[in-house]
């Protein structure tokens, strides 16, 4: 990231008020599925220009595996899981992760995110034609209740989610995509026309447009499968509080099914006899909520054996000698958003409203260069974590623009943008005014998260102060995750701006973080030049990978000067591992991948310690 000024000279750091090092991970409490696979790590495979990882990518431990056993996976969050175990409804990282080892993807994908023809189905594109064909891979897939898995579970998923009565976030503009999907979603056609079945294995689908997203994972090809032998007889409406989304009935594809459940705290997984690959290696696995202050000691005593470490607590857990530490570049940020707009349900979209009390881009921007990400990183995360120049990760090595400007710290520059705008302390107490001479009070929200997360949110208020801006904490304190978000994803009034993060998944394209129907776009701005950008982006000549990276670096432009949302701390995910995990790997891939959670292998009974 490029530390300098505009006018080329090194920006002089103050000195930093941070009240505790001691803290959790950059974990991020996400708002959407980090991917659609059954990867049992979230971690990414390092984006080797950016990364600063200090550990490997992979490990072998010595030992003979033992057959069976349960595998011990430690959820680290703050917060309890809300309970939602199937990926089409779930919407934070904690569920989509136990959701993950019992749900199951259409598709498989190699190590630079493209989807592969393994799998539970192949796919065929014919761009001119514009249709995608889906075909299962074998004729005796079972779900894990042993009932028989064909293309019409499949094809129900898709109706599932383009139903007007879907709770979920999943509908968007790549559904929409489907011809017929919008008579559908209306209740003009009892059917989508766009959807062929072929036959029992074979489903054709039909789209508007062809996109180049259509060849990544969790990209514009639906991906999700569903029971229709369990679903078709619940109310749509009603599927979020059933015991087929939330209990032990949960019938999947996955790995593992659900044996017990101790509410917001634990899962315990057995492994399914029906899964297509093979029953897992290990017996159960049990999937627990475990606090990011306690983690170090909990892996320390041997009580886990896979857990994402908490990064500003690294001096901590550095010298632990029973665990083995891998780090990968994650597919995921923090950022601070900005309240612009609502999402309005009877149209189902987002729209802006240009009287916003953030609407001027000049103080968006001005608040991005209050800020010193950097020393951030170094001071709460040390160096784990770091800021980035731009809102489309390193991660996506092909269209990221490592030329783009960012928010790089310049208070001096933010004070600037701030008088040219017209927010000036008109009365002298050092706190600006709005435009007309009226008192700007900006309500800003956050998660609790750690420690770590407390003094940079402290620390934030603080810069903000210092180029005259009065920011206060919304509620006078963080607010627990899952409650953030339902007041978020509410477009709460009294919210002016947030600290919010959430893994990217696998597709770059930002419509559907970011377009007009995205339920994702917190932030509610939409306007027709980012329209246009993302239409680029989402357009057939995207398909030349020329013209694909130039409206990238088009769309990273934009979003830099509009400024909508300013993207902050990146960085390494750092996975400790048990040394009686017989191998590990942070690849993301799932097609041929060694590490997936149904392969893995115990050396003893019992952790080491």
């Amino acid at each position: 990231m490029d530390s300098k000024s505009e006018s080329g000279g090194k920006m002089k750091k103050k000195s930093l008020l941070f009240l505790s090092a001691a803290a959790a991970a950059l974990t991020l409490a996400a708002c959407g599925n980090a991917n659609n696979g059954n990867s049992g790590n979230t971690s990414s495979e390092p984006a080797k220009a950016s990364s600063k990882s200090k550990f490997n990518a992979e490990v072998t431990h010595e030992g003979t595996a033992i057959k069976g056993g349960t595998l011990k996976y430690a959820l680290v969050a703050a917060s309890p899981f809300s309970g939602i175990f199937i990926d089409e409804l779930s919407t934070n990282t904690t569920d989509s992760s136990i959701a993950s080892q019992v749900d199951q993807s259409m598709f498989e994908y190699d190590e630079n995110r493209k989807l592969t023809n393994t799998g539970l189905a192949s796919l065929k594109l014919d761009v001119e034609g514009k249709t995608a064909t889906v075909t299962l891979n074998a004729k005796d897939y079972k779900w894990s209740d042993g009932q028989p898995f064909t293309i019409d579970d499949y094809i129900f998923a898709i109706e599932a989610i383009g139903n007007k009565d879907y709770t979920g976030s999943r509908y968007n503009d790549r559904y929409q995509n489907i011809v017929g999907m919008k008579d559908f979603h209306e209740g003009k056609s009892d059917k989508i026309s766009g959807v062929e079945k072929v036959d029992d294995y074979t489903v054709k689908i039909h789209f508007e447009k062809m996109l180049p997203s259509m060849q990544l994972a969790g990209g514009a090809i639906p991906a999700y499968t569903m029971p229709k032998h369990v679903f078709k007889d619940i109310p749509v409406k009603d599927w979020e509080q059933s015991e087929y989304v939330r209990g032990t009935k949960v019938v999947g594809l996955g790995p593992f099914t659900i044996e017990s459940i101790v509410p917001g705290e634990s899962v315990t997984l057995k492994a399914n006899e029906n899964f297509y690959k093979g029953r897992p290696k290990v017996d159960k696995m049990v999937m627990q909520v475990v606090s990011p202050d306690s983690i170090v000691s909990e892996m320390k005593a041997g009580n886990y054996d896979i857990a994402s470490m908490p990064s500003a607590q690294y001096e901590a857990f550095k010298d632990l000698t029973n665990v083995t530490f891998l780090s990968s570049f994650a597919p995921s940020y923090e950022y601070i958003s900005f309240k612009l707009g609502t999402f309005d349900k009877s149209q189902g979209k987002n729209v802006t409203n240009p009287k916003a009390k953030m609407s001027d881009p000049a103080l968006r921007q001005a608040i991005g260069y209050a800020l010193d990400i950097d020393s951030a990183g170094e001071n709460l995360y040390h160096g784990l974590n770091y800021g980035t120049n731009s809102i489309i990760l390193p991660f996506f090595k092909d269209v990221y623009n490592k030329e783009q400007e960012g928010f790089t710290y310049n208070p001096e520059k933010a004070k600037q943008l701030l008088d040219e705008a017209g927010y000036k302390d008109v009365d002298g107490d050092g706190i600006r005014e709005n435009k007309d001479g009226s008192k700007l009070t900006i309500n800003f929200a956050a998660r609790t998260r750690d420690a770590a997360n407390e003094s940079l949110i402290q620390q934030y208020l603080i810069w903000w102060k210092e180029v005259g801006l009065d920011v206060q904490l919304y509620t006078g304190r963080t607010i627990e995750s899952n409650n953030f978000y339902v007041k978020i994803q509410a477009d709460d009034p009294e919210i002016d701006m947030f600290a919010g993060g959430w893994g990217t998944g696998y597709d770059p394209n930002p419509s559907n973080l970011f377009g007009e129907t995205a339920k994702f776009n917190f932030s509610r701005y939409v306007n027709e030049k980012g329209t246009e950008i993302m239409k680029k982006i989402s357009s057939t000549d995207a398909f030349d990978d020329a013209k694909n990276k130039e409206f990238y670096k088009e769309w990273q432009a934009y979003a830099k000067d509009e400024a909508f949302m300013i993207p902050t701390l990146v960085g390494d995910s750092v996975t400790a591992v048990n040394k009686r995990v017989k191998y590990y790997d942070t690849s993301i891939a799932t097609s041929g991948s060694k590490s997936q959670v149904y392969q893995i292998e115990l050396t003893s009974e019992d952790g080491a310690k």
